[in-house]
């Protein structure tokens, strides 16, 4: 019995001593994750880094006088339960740590504070009403950023004997519309594809 005890005392340490906290600023650590078939850190950045990359470099938000976007919904249409803000965000703040563009956060509803603000504290008697903001100093959106994130399995097989892995495409598509106009100003379309066992599945 205390053999067995023992044995299961080494393996849970043997399992503990396996978890790795992975330094995101060392470029080695990072090259050197575990694939898996999930999205993960990597696919964030690198998706990000290309649809910002490519919405600066159409020259659309040069073309109109201070961008503002709002960022509609973004649907999840993978097998993954995750927020897809994990992604938006990434390239909202490059746009807007670059001064490309602006995000109207307040617009978007992502952020309701400012509108509580303003409607409970104005006119409210305990305030300094100096320090609260005008109406109408809000700065509408000009343009939305919308989109999917979509996902499909395929099966692979090589052989009789051979094992079935599977092929994971995963596609990002956004749409930057003009709101005065109405119309797609820019739009593309970042797959990520994976190739394994364990594929995420409905």
């Amino acid at each position: 019995m205390k053999k067995i005890i023992t044995i299961t005392i080494c393996l849970a340490l043997c399992a503990c001593a396996e978890t790795q906290v992975i330094d995101l600023n060392d470029e080695r650590e990072v090259a050197a994750m575990q694939n898996v078939m999930e999205l993960e850190y990597r696919d964030w950045t690198n998706t990000a880094e290309n649809m910002t990359k490519s919405m600066i470099k159409s020259g659309v938000l040069n073309k109109t006088p201070k961008p503002v976007i709002a960022i509609a919904n973004i649907k999840n249409d993978t097998a993954q339960r995750f927020d897809t803000d994990i992604l938006i965000k990434k390239i909202r703040t490059t746009l807007v740590n670059s001064g490309t563009a602006q995000i109207a956060t307040n617009y978007s509803g992502e952020d309701s504070t400012s509108n509580n603000v303003r409607a409970n504290l104005r006119n409210n008697s305990e305030y300094d009403q100096k320090t609260i903001a005008d109406r109408g100093t809000l700065i509408a959106p000009n343009m939305s950023l919308s989109g999917k994130m979509l996902q499909r399995n395929l099966k692979l097989e090589s052989g009789w004997f051979s094992s079935v892995d599977t092929r994971t495409e995963y596609y990002l598509q956004l749409t930057l519309t003009d709101l005065k106009t109405g119309l797609s100003v820019w739009e593309d379309e970042q797959p990520i594809i994976k190739q394994g066992d364990h594929a995420p599945t409905w």
